[in-house]
């Protein structure tokens, strides 16, 4: 005698093991650049002041020449949210005994530190993106740093291969404008795919003795530069180098984008989360950078 079991659904315990959130790619280059809090939504000026240098001959009398300059670049700040309704009663036939509360009413969801994490990481990642390419209304670092703009575009700019990427790095850090080439807070961002070749090009080419860095980033060998990886460059070649104090992003409150806040609505009967928070970039001085120019 068999079993027949062709009527029946095949068993998954959905209860033993927690909710695993998925892997987001989270990287840092908000760490790098000059972090301004405290802004409102809007336009936001950097003032900018430039000299003229007249030297003369030694002579009598009072004849002044040359001007203080002031200029300024604009910081497009803008408010951004996330807002998701979670209806706990969904939920009750995958965690009930064991994640559920007893009465009818469930006025939480279970798992809200991990839910709460993920979308942390998630939001850090959209301001990474956001940082680069803006999110439509204002422009990010790629369409700020362009040759277009005053950049230098490096000598014969090509995608990193293990071929080339070493001297194609070389290349971009020689485009930096000499003013700003002895900055000890020179970065060259790049995405994860562009950063992990250079590393191997710099082992098949046996700088075995440089310093691999923390996985996030690494001074490049023969320039004083610090070599940093972007998730917002991710499926670009595009590369720039330059002084990182001259790459200002604004926001309200620093950690804004690390609060989700959850509250059940009786009216609705959901829970609710939201989290708010603003951002802008800018670039102060575009004519001291350089870039491979590239998309």
């Amino acid at each position: 005698m068999a079993f027949d079991l062709t009527a029946l659904t095949a068993y998954t315990d959905e209860n033993s093991l927690d909710l695993i959130a998925k892997a987001v790619l989270n990287t840092d280059l908000m760490g790098e650049i000059d972090l301004r809090s405290g802004l409102s939504a809007g336009t936001v000026a950097i003032n900018l002041m430039d000299g003229d240098l007249n030297v003369a001959d030694l002579a009598c009398g009072w004849n002044p020449s040359g001007d203080v300059n002031f200029t300024q670049t604009d910081i497009v700040i803008r408010d951004k949210q996330v807002k998701q309704d979670l209806c706990p009663d969904q939920l009750r036939d995958y965690w009930l005994s064991q994640r559920m509360s007893a009465g009818a009413n469930q006025e939480s969801v279970p798992f809200e530190e991990v839910i709460a994490d993920y979308y942390v990481k998630r939001i850090s990642k959209y301001n990474e993106s956001f940082l680069i390419s803006g999110d439509g209304t204002a422009t990010g670092i790629k369409d700020q740093v362009t040759g277009a703009n005053g950049a230098t575009v490096s000598a014969n700019p090509a995608a990193f291969t293990l071929a080339n990427a070493v001297d194609q790095a070389l290349n971009i850090f020689d485009a930096v404008n000499e003013a700003s080439k002895d900055r000890e807070d020179l970065i060259m961002i790049m995405s994860p795919a562009a950063f992990n070749t250079l590393r191997r090009s710099l082992v098949a080419q046996n700088y075995y003795h440089y310093d691999q860095g923390d996985g996030r980033s690494f001074e490049l060998p023969g320039a004083n530069v610090k070599v940093v990886k972007t998730s917002g460059l991710t499926g670009s070649d595009y590369v720039a180098c330059g002084p990182a104090s001259m790459i200002v992003a604004g926001t309200g409150l620093t950690d804004d984008s690390s609060t989700i806040d959850f509250f059940y609505d009786k009216g609705q009967q959901i829970v609710k989360m939201i989290s708010k928070w603003r951002l802008g970039v800018a670039v102060s001085q575009v004519d001291q950078f350089g870039t491979n120019g590239l998309a």
